[in-house]
């Protein structure tokens, strides 16, 4: 075979490849919460109307490390964690004929004063939204939260809970004069968006404040655009 054939043969191959991800579908799940207790059930369902044909298997990884420990052909599992922290949970959905859905999601296990979650939702037109609920289950003070966003994206806040905002660098920095009360929420709301061949399609942020110490934990929730 003459290197004009072998190339025209990896060409057929990577066009069949990237055809097979066009067609893969959406993954998406939901736990029963974000914020569950160490060795407290939770039940994750995964979104059946994301996929774009009938899933073959359900693949789970539970702590993050990258290697799926759980697989299934039911689209709702039980699962308890055993350790406190926060934690990545993935789940890769096997469509068949090579396809694959991921979708991967924060949560944070064990007791905490201060906790938050991260709804990313794209839009048609191309634009990234995304909302962040800052939660208390005890009164906390001086109450920040950070979001890392993509290299080269631009952002915009709709709504800032009333509080202050800045830009330091790929970090969205959001802090809040009054202090947070028991059971109360705040909701951030702002919009992404993205710049074609920069950055990476993730998020990452963290909240803090001080109830009886400081505190500060991970966001939970969405952690990927786009998926």
């Amino acid at each position: 075979m003459n290197n004009r054939m072998k190339g025209l043969v990896l060409f057929l191959i990577l066009v069949m490849v990237a055809e097979v991800a066009v067609l893969a579908g959406t993954a998406n799940f939901a736990p029963t919460t974000y914020n569950p207790a160490v060795g407290e059930d939770i039940t994750f369902t995964v979104c059946q109307t994301c996929l774009s044909y009938d899933a073959v298997s359900y693949n789970w990884d539970f702590d993050g490390d990258g290697t799926y420990e759980v697989s299934t052909t039911e689209p709702i599992i039980e699962h308890a964690f055993s350790e406190p922290g926060f934690v990545a949970v993935t789940l890769r959905v096997d469509e068949g004929g090579g396809r694959y859905a991921t979708c991967r999601k924060g949560m944070l296990v064990g007791e905490s004063p201060l906790f938050a979650v991260r709804d990313v939702a794209p839009d048609e037109s191309g634009s990234i939204l995304v909302q962040v609920t800052v939660s208390a289950r005890s009164e906390v003070s001086a109450v920040g939260l950070e979001e890392t966003v993509p290299i080269g994206w631009q952002w915009e806040i709709l709504d800032a809970a009333n509080a202050v905002t800045k830009k330091e660098g790929q970090d969205l920095q959001i802090l809040w004069m009054s202090p947070i009360e028991v059971g109360d929420s705040w909701t951030v709301t702002y919009r992404l968006y993205p710049s074609r061949g920069s950055g990476s399609p993730h998020l990452a942020g963290a909240v803090s404040g001080y109830a009886e110490s400081r505190v500060k934990t991970s966001v939970c929730g969405d952690l990927d655009i786009g998926q």
